[in-house]
């Protein structure tokens, strides 16, 4: 692919965006008087699906991947952490550190500054001028999922669970790296993961296959939640949320969701499950067709096709070793 970054046309285009952009913040008015709702998951787990469905009422802006190191995104997060702060990943910070995430929270919410992928749905019908929430989409916070929703009390949290083969088997294809050596000496996990998983994790990164790595990370990824759910401490101000529930049963699980945030459900929410949300642009190409075809079935269950009965039964093992067999079927 040619290289157009020298392009004077694009670099015109992309100069005529930005000014399009600091041109329409001025017609921008947002004033919290709502309570705003985090969406916490792991990556190809459907947040960008669920954040579009839920970005429908009008009240809602859509503050998405709040620390993406994109260049616009990098400029706006420079204002509230050091560059060597800024991670794919978070697990351990100091309080400072902490501070500074909820402190960068508070001014999306309020307004008072601007987060990059706040733009992505600019030219859809669902774009509001006048907004009162933010609805938040991040895949860097698992980790301190219960920490921020314990600090905003008075907003809700969603977190969004994807069967993990599902989740890994799409990781794989976009040829993602895995985050084990960061999680796996994470302190919140350190009273959780005994000697025995602790050699088990150890067998996997030295010899397991691609599919095993990247489940052992949703696992180590998902477990500050995974271990809430376990020992039902989950903050009361959080819902948990499967994207099979999502797509098989879009009803019931958006009325769930509207009651628990106080959102109005629309029957426009339930159309939205059968249009290709911006993250198919991650997907193979059968699964547009099939969205569109609201095959729903096919989409909760493809990945059987790509795992035989041996990986299946290594996986089921690994999950069992974690307490996470409810995915197991």
């Amino acid at each position: 692919m040619p290289d157009t970054t020298e392009n004077p046309f694009v670099q015109m285009a992309v100069t005529y965006a930005g000014a399009v952009k600091q041109f329409l913040k001025v017609f921008h008015r947002h004033h919290k008087s709502l309570p705003d709702i985090y969406i916490f998951s792991l990556p190809r787990s459907g947040s960008t699906l669920l954040a579009e469905i839920l970005n429908t009422n009008p009240e809602t802006k859509t503050a998405s991947e709040s620390f993406a190191m994109n260049k616009d995104n990098l400029h706006i997060l420079r204002n509230y952490f050091k560059e060597e702060f800024l991670s794919e990943r978070y697990t351990d910070v100091s309080s400072y550190e902490f501070q500074s995430m909820v402190s960068y929270y508070a001014a999306l919410s309020e307004g008072k500054t601007w987060n990059s992928y706040y733009w992505s749905d600019l030219l859809t019908r669902h774009h509001r001028f006048q907004t009162s929430r933010t609805l938040f989409k991040t895949h860097k916070m698992t980790y301190h999922f219960d920490d921020l929703m314990h600090h905003f009390q008075s907003d809700f949290g969603i977190y969004l669970m994807r069967n993990p083969i599902a989740v890994s088997l799409s990781r794989i294809r976009m040829g993602w790296s895995t985050y084990i050596d960061q999680f796996k000496d994470a302190l919140k996990l350190a009273d959780f993961i005994s000697y025995e998983l602790s050699q088990t994790i150890e067998t996997i990164q030295n010899t397991g296959t691609a599919l095993e790595k990247q489940v052992l990370s949703w696992c180590l990824e998902n477990a500050v939640y995974l271990n809430n759910k376990q020992q039902n401490t989950l903050p009361e101000n959080v819902i948990t949320v499967f994207y099979e529930d999502l797509i098989l049963n879009p009803k019931k699980t958006l009325l769930a969701i509207c009651s628990k945030t106080n959102l109005e459900f629309h029957p426009d929410m339930l159309k939205m499950i059968a249009r290709p949300s911006s993250g198919i642009i991650h997907s193979q190409k059968d699964v547009r067709k099939e969205i569109i075809a609201q095959n729903n079935l096919y989409l909760v269950n493809r990945w059987k096709e790509e795992v035989d009965k041996h990986s299946l039964l290594r996986i089921e093992t690994l999950l069992n070793k974690f307490g996470y067999d409810f995915y197991i079927n």
